[in-house]
């Protein structure tokens, strides 16, 4: 009796009239148990072999019952196979090898290939002289469950887009009118409606629909004998139209009476509207599997046989039900009735009801990038995850306590057609999509991208794109004050103020739990060393952890107004300690951060909580002005990484030089301890190509001191050391310095490097925890000095920032115009 084979298996050999061929893990062919074949129920041609070790523990082959029950040879994902032929007769391959997913490797008569991000039906097709072969391959994921988790992702994704199609109803014609089954939908109807079949066994949905169907409760009048009931309201208002038989009572007086009465009759009956929906969504489901059974011709072979006998079998079993005599007395459908509690929430009628959506509205929705996901029966499950995790962002944001939803003024990632005849979703892997929202009682808005693109530029005064390289993260979060007018428009007036937060979250459909993101907790040489073995051949497969990592660091490092950027991953998504998300963060505080947050279709809830609570006090962090950390982000952006602008500028002098056109004015301390200028001047620091060091405040404790936006496109510094509030004016002295670079350093860095410089202070006598230091040249050292009025100064300067003496930046031809009045000096 042969042996039916479901499971893990080493090998698989397929015989053929010229030799056979060999399946099996790549690089284990030595461990398998080549003597010891076995028969399996796959067919007479299959054998199956295990590995030579029991203990040894690969899952890269697998046979299986399948959504269908039938068996199916099934390989996994991110695993190299291989494939041997014994004869150079026999020649092996895959069909749409250009596939981007798949890597493929030839070797004589030995073939492998890789399948990475990419789910649901294959085949392996083998050449034998003048014939072909199919054997039916079904690539199953390593991270997720596939009849689980896999199926919930696809079904949400269509109950996603009944959703929108629910919301948007009233915005176009006849959003529930039958799509056309052209070629093109037919097989994706087919596959949502396979999926749905098996995975929720219709069967019993059914037989639920039965135990309790939805009942309408009628009145029918019957004539009666008196007395054998209470009359109707009818007889009552109308006694001779609701009765007969009247007869002449022989008494005192005597009267007339009928001998029979209209009463009422109530009766339950099955034709509701709800029970003919059911009806109607079963023929529905009964046509996709007839018109795919005629498409597909009976002289298809391989996957078109496959397909066309399980359509077969679908539309008999959904017949049967059908012809079921719960149906007889249920008529025609008018209008879906889509607000009814039944078809919402019972037993058997809701899944139906989604069912249907998801067969056919989620299907007439205009997706533009659906087709990327659903090639024939294959799916690209790291673009399936990418786009239902776009959904959900839009489900986390829009659930935060106030928010409302608006359509984005650009790239709207819903769109109503011209003729508003249909619904289009923009969201297309590459392409840039938008929703955006409003929370008034944070008084802030949010712009949610999907696939924004952040340049490599530097556009005029508005600090925004990439320091380094473009970066495309799958989705952003920008977030500003809803003060600003406009959502698009309002981004960008916010970017110019410094008054935008970037928030950037990563798919990483291939991590499936922490500990491939963030390492193994070791601080052993040897552990650590083979940690970096893994990571290496990781990189080789194409299933690189720690660089998604070390990307989220870059998105921090790289992109301007950057906050956070975080992993979502599905993993298992709860904690056995405390019951939340299976979340991780590199950094205690709310911004900035790195980490990640476990989003699972399953257990989907737990990840939505919780991205939205880390959501919302971002927010509220964002929303505090003062915010420590958001203002020394933004400052630090501005005085350290903004290069000068490389247009040629004025020179403060008016002459043909090169420069920014901008001065920054200094404050040098010439009293007290800290008499910086007189070490200047005595160390002979003020001659022409000298070199020193001027420094300002950053921070001290929570305050993060605001300075000019333009400060870091100065290119050139001159000082004053009198007092301006006394005089009102900046006494400007003989020294033009040369600008060279800048640095954000700690009040002890500051110390040593002046140290080093020669000047003996200490960490007491300065009162900053952080200063900006600017290291300068001395250009001139005998410039006529300049008396500049306060408040002239203050008109042109643009920020009265915090302090009298902080430095100020003003325009050269602002100083060439002082120089050129009553004192004609140069600066």
């Amino acid at each position: 009796m042969p042996v039916i084979c479901e499971g893990k298996v080493a090998a698989i050999e397929i015989s053929f009239k010229t030799g056979k061929i060999e399946l099996y893990q790549a690089g284990y062919y030595d461990e398998v148990d080549w003597n010891q074949p076995n028969p399996c129920s796959l067919g007479d041609a299959f054998l199956y072999y295990r590995f030579k070790n029991e203990a040894l523990d690969k899952a890269a082959i697998t046979i299986e019952r399948g959504l269908d029950d039938e068996p199916i040879l099934r390989v996994t994902e991110t695993k190299r196979l291989a494939v041997k032929a014994s004869s150079s007769s026999l020649k092996t391959g895959l069909p749409n090898e250009s596939n981007k997913n798949l890597k493929i490797e030839r070797d004589g008569n030995l073939f492998s290939f890789q399948y990475v991000n990419y789910l649901g039906r294959t085949k392996l097709v083998v050449k034998e002289d003048d014939s072909s072969y199919e054997i039916p391959l079904e690539v199953i994921p390593d991270k997720i469950d596939y009849e689980d988790d896999y199926i919930k992702l696809t079904e949400a994704l269509a109950e996603q887009c009944a959703q929108i199609l629910l919301e948007y109803s009233g915005a176009v014609t006849d959003p529930y009118k039958a799509s056309e089954n052209n070629s093109k939908t037919l097989l994706e109807q087919f596959i949502f409606l396979r999926q749905f079949c098996y995975s929720e066994n219709i069967l019993g949905l059914f037989e639920a629909i039965k135990r309790n169907p939805g009942r309408l409760l009628i009145e029918d009048e019957e004539m009666k004998p008196v007395g054998r009931g209470a009359p109707s309201k009818n007889f009552l208002r109308n006694p001779f139209a609701h009765s007969k038989n009247w007869r002449y009572v022989p008494t005192d007086g005597g009267y007339y009476m009928p001998s029979q009465v209209a009463m009422i009759h109530k009766r339950d009956i099955l034709d509701t509207p709800e029970n003919r929906f059911v009806k109607f969504a079963l023929n529905k489901f009964y046509q996709i599997c007839d018109m795919l059974v005629i498409a597909l011709t009976s002289d298809s072979a391989g996957m078109q046989v496959e397909c066309r006998m399980e359509a077969g079998r679908l539309r008999s079993l959904i017949g049967d039900i059908l012809r079921d005599p719960f149906f007889d007395e249920i008529g025609q459908l008018d209008l879906i009735p889509e607000n009814s509690q039944v078809l919402q929430k019972r037993e058997g009628y809701s899944q139906i009801f989604a069912a249907y959506f998801m067969v056919d509205l989620a299907l007439q929705l205009d997706w533009r990038g659906k087709d990327s996901m659903y090639e024939g029966e294959s799916k690209n499950v790291a673009l399936l995850y990418e786009y239902w995790l776009f959904f959900e962002l839009v489900d986390v944001v829009s659930g935060i306590e106030g928010c409302t939803k608006h359509q984005s003024e650009s790239n709207p990632f819903i769109g109503i057609g011209q003729d508003e005849s249909f619904i289009s979703v923009s969201l297309k892997e590459g392409e840039r999509s938008a929703q955006s929202f409003e929370i008034p009682r944070l008084k802030t808005k949010i712009n949610l991208y999907y696939n924004r693109v952040f340049p490599k530029s530097f556009q005029g005064t508005d600090y925004q794109g990439s320091y380094s390289r473009p970066f495309r993260p799958d989705y952003t979060l920008s977030i500003f004050p809803s003060s600003y007018s406009g959502y698009l428009n309002g981004e960008k007036e916010a970017v110019k103020d410094g008054e935008v937060s970037y928030l950037h979250f990563d798919a990483k459909h291939r991590i499936n739990d922490l500990a491939q993101f963030i390492g193994k907790q070791s601080e052993d040489d040897a552990e650590i060393g083979k940690e970096m073995e893994e990571e290496k051949a990781d990189e080789v497969t194409n299933t690189y952890k720690r660089g998604d990592l070390l990307k989220m660091h870059t998105y921090n490092d790289a992109i301007r107004r950057t906050v956070g950027s975080y992993i979502l991953y599905p993993g298992d998504g709860v904690g056995k300690a405390n019951g939340k998300s299976d979340s991780f963060s590199l950094y205690d505080e709310i911004l900035p951060g790195v980490g990640a947050f476990a989003v699972k279709p399953s257990k989907k809830l737990e990840a939505e909580n919780e991205l939205r609570s880390f959501i919302t006090e971002m927010i509220e962090a964002k929303a505090e002005q003062s915010s420590r950390l958001n203002r020394l982000q933004y400052y630090e952006d501005i005085v350290l990484h903004e290069p000068a602008s490389p247009v040629a500028k004025t020179s403060i002098l008016g002459s043909e030089e090169q420069g920014s056109g901008l001065c920054v004015l200094g404050y040098l301390r010439s009293s007290g301890l800290n008499n910086y200028y007189s070490f200047l001047k005595d160390s002979g620091r003020f001659s022409i190509g000298s070199e020193f060091l001027f420094y300002y405040y950053a921070i001290k404790g929570d305050v993060v001191y605001s300075h000019h936006k333009d400060i870091s496109k100065a290119d050139r510094i001159r000082f004053y050391t009198n007092d301006i509030d006394a005089d009102e004016a900046y006494h400007l002295g003989p020294i033009i310095a040369e600008i060279e670079d800048s640095e954000l350093v700690s009040r002890a860095s500051l110390v040593k490097k002046l140290t080093a410089f020669g000047w003996a202070t200490k960490e007491e006598d300065h009162g900053a925890d952080f200063y900006y230091v600017t290291k300068i040249k001395v250009v001139e050292a005998d410039a006529t000095e300049i008396d500049l009025k306060k408040s002239e100064v203050n008109a042109v300067n643009g920020n009265d920032s915090f302090s009298p003496h902080s430095p100020k930046v003003v325009p050269a031809s602002f100083i060439h115009e002082q120089a050129s009045a009553p004192q004609n000096g140069k600066i």
